[in-house]
């Protein structure tokens, strides 16, 4: 069982219960909208890296602080979206935008260069190698917390999982509808939540194409 983002974020949730939160907020808020906010969630450990790296490129910080300080930035991007405590405000929206041009490799290709233009190639070194250690302790933590999750709820939730559900938490606070991630036998009825799925198909039938109820 899993629906999957635009950009092919894997959420291991059945259809019919990520629908019927979606359709709580529909049409006001449609799914492609709460699919590409989960994204943005998602990028946040990335893109505080990155910002920590451009800024250490920018002060010319020595080779291991620019390690530190991107690994420092990443976990506190992980611990962020674990908990959804998002008190930093637009960081959700800035995220969601940041993650329209990352993955392909460019920002980090035009970080690299400028990073070596400001501190050289240890400086740019540093930078990846706080990048990788931070994914280790990234996982480790993902790790913990779902566990965690597993022993309260019986369930397991990956990051990408939790990422939706605060993103679905995001949209409904912001237009005064429930934040309770639970939903009713009535609202898991496919007539109550057809809609909002339709309007997906229409605008991202690929997507549509790729999920499952196995």
């Amino acid at each position: 069982m899993a629906i999957y983002t635009p950009r092919g974020l894997k959420i291991r949730l059945k259809t019919n219960h990520a629908f019927a939160l979606m359709a709580r907020l529909y049409p006001k808020i449609d799914a492609f909208k709460v699919l590409k906010t989960t994204e943005g969630l998602e990028s946040i450990p990335g893109m505080f890296a990155l910002i920590a790296g451009l800024v250490s490129f920018y002060l010319g910080l020595q080779p291991y602080q620019i390690g530190l300080y991107t690994l420092i930035a990443s976990v506190i991007g992980t611990i962020i979206t674990i908990f959804g405590v998002f008190i930093i405000p637009g960081i959700p929206k800035l995220a969601t935008l940041y993650s329209y041009i990352s993955g392909f490799g460019i920002l980090l290709i035009i970080s690299a260069i400028y990073g070596f233009v400001s501190v050289g190639w240890q400086g740019v070194a540093a930078f990846f190698i706080g990048k990788l250690i931070a994914g280790i302790i990234n996982w480790g933590i993902e790790f913990w917390n779902s566990n965690r999750i597993h022993s309260v709820i019986g369930n397991a939730l990956s990051g990408s999982e939790i990422n939706f559900f605060n993103a679905y938490r995001l949209h409904a606070s912001a237009i005064g509808k429930s934040t309770d991630i639970t939903v009713s036998d009535e609202e898991m009825k496919e007539e109550n939540w057809k809609e909002c799925l339709e309007d997906l198909a229409i605008k991202w039938p690929e997507v549509v194409r790729r999920f499952t109820n196995d």
